[in-house]
């Protein structure tokens, strides 16, 4: 028997990524029986010669005991960077003793390409010798893998983002939104559709969040209940290659959680496709990823002609939502991760696993495919 132990940062971070962290420990729990440890912080103020910062520390982290002294003990660490496994530092004394595998889950794995100097001030940090104390890192991008690899010495394997899509998944085509721009997006292709479709005249929808920004959430299930009842009720969906995109932080291509999101919800999807290698695996089927005309003066009349093109866009809402179903939920990840470590899959995977199985089947011979 396995004891499976989830700790998550969602008591530390409330910005809108943390959620999508949260649907997959969630995932975690469900199908390993884990336990959640979810640390208590605090922010403090304090005066730093001559001026304030916060400092956000934990105030409380137990780690409950194992359910039979026999069973082996698993802790899976679910972050956002690779900086959050920092929270190994304020683990109770001789964790690593307690736990027969530990492993993290990475992410945003983009890793920076530090000089020498930098490099090897990072790999004798304390940062670096906590994460050493891990067995497996797994990331959902291979253009980090040898950085973090030459960094931290530990095996790193490539595990792609996916979603919920047993739980949220959908390819209803009773559609009200008729394009979807969420999160970052090209903002010349952004502006001309707010131009265009939210015009009073207009009896088209782009609904964006290019006109705020959210630095905290309140309730992290209300808004991603919000988000995927938006997104299942939008034809087309923007998704755009981060090098499209520029940002200081996100300099190389990957399949980010925006794709898997937009297949479970069965959108069209519009834009610029990733240029990674991993991306031909992960979307290789008809129409997973339609460009977007260079001339963006043919923005309007392109998202038109898909818009009216009805037998198209229910073709593509119908084959990404099935692809995700059968390849892209976070339960196929978790059985990844633990073939990996060489761990059978608890029963609750199993039946997940034939459950999603069994939708697939009856979905693809609904559609005829």
């Amino acid at each position: 028997m396995v004891d499976y132990y989830i700790l998550s940062l969602r008591n530390k971070s409330f910005s809108p990524a943390q959620c999508c962290l949260i649907e997959f420990e969630d995932v975690l729990v469900e199908c390993c029986q884990g336990i959640l440890i979810a640390p208590a912080y605090s922010d403090t103020q304090f005066v730093l010669k001559t001026f304030r910062e916060k400092f956000v520390h934990v105030t409380k982290f137990e780690l409950p005991k194992p359910t039979s002294p026999s069973n082996k003990q698993v802790l899976i660490i679910v972050a956002l960077t690779v900086w959050d496994c920092k929270l190994l530092n304020y683990m109770p004394r001789n964790w690593r003793e307690r736990f027969d595998i530990v492993v993290a889950y990475i992410f945003d794995a983009i890793y920076p390409k530090y000089n020498s100097v930098e490099k090897k001030k990072i790999a004798n940090s304390r940062l670096a010798k906590s994460i050493r104390l891990l067995d497996y890192f797994f990331i959902p991008m291979t253009g980090s893998m040898q950085e973090l690899a030459e960094t931290f010495t530990i095996p790193i394997a490539m595990i792609p983002m996916a979603a919920d899509v047993s739980k949220f998944g959908s390819n209803n085509h009773n559609r009200w939104i008729d394009v979807m721009g969420y999160g970052r997006q090209f903002p010349p292709h952004s502006q001309i559709l707010e131009n265009t479709y939210n015009e009073r005249e207009s009896n088209r929808t782009y609904y964006h969040t290019n006109h705020l920004s959210i630095e905290k959430i309140n309730n992290f299930y209300e808004h991603r209940r919000l988000f995927w009842k938006l997104l299942n009720n939008s034809h087309i969906t923007l998704a755009y290659d981060v090098l499209t995109t520029p940002s200081d932080r996100l300099f190389l291509s990957f399949v980010g959680q925006r794709w898997f999101e937009c297949l479970a919800a069965g959108c069209m999807i519009i834009g610029r496709r990733p240029v990674c290698p991993e991306v031909n695996d992960l979307l290789n089927w008809e129409d997973a990823t339609i460009e977007v005309p260079d001339d963006s003066n043919s923005l309007i009349p392109f998202v038109e002609d898909l818009l009216n093109d009805k037998e198209r866009l229910q073709s593509v809402q119908n084959r990404n939502y099935l692809n995700a179903l059968g390849r892209h939920d976070w339960r196929y990840r978790i059985a990844d991760m633990l073939n990996h470590l060489g761990l059978k899959q608890p029963i609750p995977l199993q039946r997940s696993l034939a459950s999603l199985q069994e939708k697939y089947e009856t979905v693809k011979k609904s559609l005829n495919y």
